[in-house]
C-alpha cells in the first residue's frame, strides 16, 4: 500500500497552502465531525507528553498502558476536529517517521495536505482514479481509519460500565472485552466498588465478521471463553507475532449449539505490520504486536476470562448494579431452593437441560438423588457475566460449590431468560 504515500506526495508537491478545513464532511462516519457534547472523553488514557522522545516510550500512564498508534491517531483527529491542520501533518509526521509501515497514516496525510491545498475531501482517503487494482486496499483503509475515529468519538465514558461484568471472582484480576463491532479490545480490572478500565485496543476480526458457527466459516465467535495457554514466539511462525495466546473455542455451550471449528487465538502480526484492516483474520483476534506484549502482562492462564460480543453495553453505574443485584439473587435463588428439597431446585432447570453431558433424569439416576437435596450448599468464588446470544438474555456463572452430594467442585452454568423466568440449560461440573 506504499502507492497511497507515493500518490499524495506527487499529487500535493508545489500545491500552494491555503483553504482552511472541511472536515471529511461527507464522510462514512460523519457523527464524528462534532460531539453532541462538545468533548472528548479519553477514558484510560493521559495528555501527549510534549517532551517525550519516541511515542513507543510512552508506555505507561496513571497505571494504564498507552496503545502507541491509538494515542498517536487520537490526536491527529483532535488536531483535525479543531482544525489545526499544522498541528495533525506534524503529528502524523512523526507518527510514520516511526512506524513507517503504518500505511492508514499515509492516506491521513494525503487527505491533511489536500485540505491544505483548498482542496474539497469529501469523504476519508478521497484519492481520485485509484487503479481497479488497488481498491480493496483503498477500501481497508477507509475502514481502518473510521474504527480509529470511531473509537474516539464513541469511546464509553469513565461512569459508564459494562453491563456483561455482573461480578468476579475476587482472585481474578483483569477480565478482557472484545467489541467486534467497535474493533475494540477492553482491559478491565477488578476493581472495588466498580470494574476499572485500564486501556483499550484496536483490534482486527475473521474477515466475514462475527457469530463463527462452522469451521472455516472466517468468523470470530461470540460468547465467554478462557485463556488456555501462551504460546512463545519459538512455537510460532512470524504470522502470529511475538506471542499467541489461545482461547477454549468451541466451549460447552458452542457444543451445544454444535458449533465447529477450532484454533481461535488472541494473538499479534507480521514484523512488517504493525496493523491490520478491521476485518482481515481467519476467525481470531488480532492485536498489534506491542499492544499484545502490553496485555500479555495481565493475563493468568487458565484464569482470565475473554468476552467477545458483537456490541457491548455500557449503562451508567446505578443501572449496573441495579442489574448485578438481580443476577446475585437469580443464582441465591436457586441455592436455598436448591437447599430445602430436590424438587424446588429443580425449578430452576429447563427440561431441556444438559449437566455434565446428560439430560435430567440420566443426571438423577447417575447421582442416585433422592428428595431430600444436598443439604447445606456453600458457595464462593463466583464470576458472573451476561453471555452474548443471538437470541435469549443469558448469563454464565462460574463458581466454587461443596456441599454433600457434589463434594467440593468447580461449576460452570449457562442460565437463559424464557419470557420472564431465568432457567439453567446447561451445567457442567469439574471435581476439585
Amino acid at each position: 500500500m506504499q502507492w497511497v504515500g507515493r500518490t499524495w506526495r506527487r499529487w500535493s508537491k508545489g500545491i500552494k497552502l491555503m483553504a482552511p478545513l472541511l472536515f471529511w464532511g461527507l464522510t462514512a462516519a460523519p457523527s464524528f465531525v462534532e460531539s453532541k457534547e462538545g468533548a472528548f472523553e479519553l477514558a484510560g488514557y493521559a495528555d501527549v507528553q510534549t517532551g517525550s522522545k519516541a511515542l513507543a516510550g510512552q508506555l505507561f500512564d496513571r497505571q494504564g498502558y498507552r496503545p502507541v498508534i491509538d494515542t498517536a491517531v487520537e490526536d491527529i483527529y483532535l488536531a483535525l476536529s479543531a482544525n489545526q491542520l499544522d498541528k495533525a501533518l506534524k503529528l502524523t509526521d512523526r507518527l510514520l517517521a516511526e512506524f513507517p509501515n503504518f500505511h492508514l497514516g499515509y492516506m491521513i496525510r494525503g487527505d491533511i495536505l489536500s485540505m491544505k491545498a483548498g482542496r474539497m475531501v469529501r469523504s476519508i482517503g478521497d484519492i481520485p482514479n485509484v487503479p481497479k487494482s488497488k481498491q480493496d486496499d483503498l477500501a481497508d483503509l477507509k475502514a481502518e481509519a473510521v474504527a480509529r475515529f470511531r473509537a474516539v468519538r464513541d469511546r464509553p465514558k469513565r461512569d459508564l460500565l459494562p453491563a456483561e461484568l455482573v461480578e468476579l471472582d475476587s482472585d481474578q484480576r483483569y477480565v478482557i472485552l472484545v467489541d467486534t463491532s467497535r474493533s475494540r479490545l477492553f482491559l478491565y480490572e477488578n476493581a472495588f466498588p466498580y470494574p476499572r478500565l485500564v486501556t483499550d485496543f484496536y483490534i482486527s476480526q475473521g474477515r466475514m465478521g462475527a457469530v463463527k458457527s462452522k469451521e472455516g466459516d472466517k468468523r470470530t465467535p461470540i460468547g465467554v471463553y478462557t485463556i488456555t495457554e501462551l504460546l512463545p514466539k519459538e512455537k510460532l511462525s512470524d504470522f502470529y507475532g511475538p506471542i499467541a495466546l489461545p482461547i477454549n473455542y468451541p466451549n460447552t455451550w458452542d457444543k451445544r449449539l454444535g458449533k465447529t471449528g477450532n484454533g481461535i487465538w488472541l494473538h499479534g502480526m507480521p514484523k512488517s505490520y504493525v496493523s491490520r484492516p478491521p476485518k482481515a483474520s481467519d476467525g481470531c483476534v488480532v492485536l498489534a504486536n506491542q499492544d499484545l506484549l502490553a496485555l500479555k502482562q495481565f493475563v493468568r492462564v487458565g484464569n482470565t476470562q475473554v468476552l467477545i460480543a458483537e456490541r457491548l453495553d455500557f449503562v451508567p453505574q446505578d443501572v449496573w448494579q441495579t442489574q448485578r443485584k438481580a443476577s446475585i439473587r437469580v443464582l441465591k435463588a436457586w441455592k436455598d431452593d436448591l437447599e430445602k428439597g430436590l424438587s424446588k431446585g429443580l425449578a430452576h432447570y429447563s427440561s431441556e437441560v444438559r449437566i455434565d453431558g446428560k439430560d435430567l433424569g440420566a443426571w438423577q439416576r447417575a447421582k442416585h438423588l433422592d428428595q431430600k437435596g444436598f443439604g447445606t450448599i456453600k458457595i464462593n468464588d463466583i464470576t458472573m457475566m451476561r453471555y452474548p446470544s443471538e437470541k435469549n438474555d443469558m448469563m454464565w456463572v462460574s463458581f466454587r460449590q461443596e456441599d454433600r452430594v457434589s463434594g467440593e467442585v468447580r461449576k460452570q452454568q449457562y442460565w437463559m431468560k424464557v419470557g420472564t423466568r431465568w432457567q439453567i440449560v446447561q451445567e457442567d461440573t469439574e471435581k476439585l
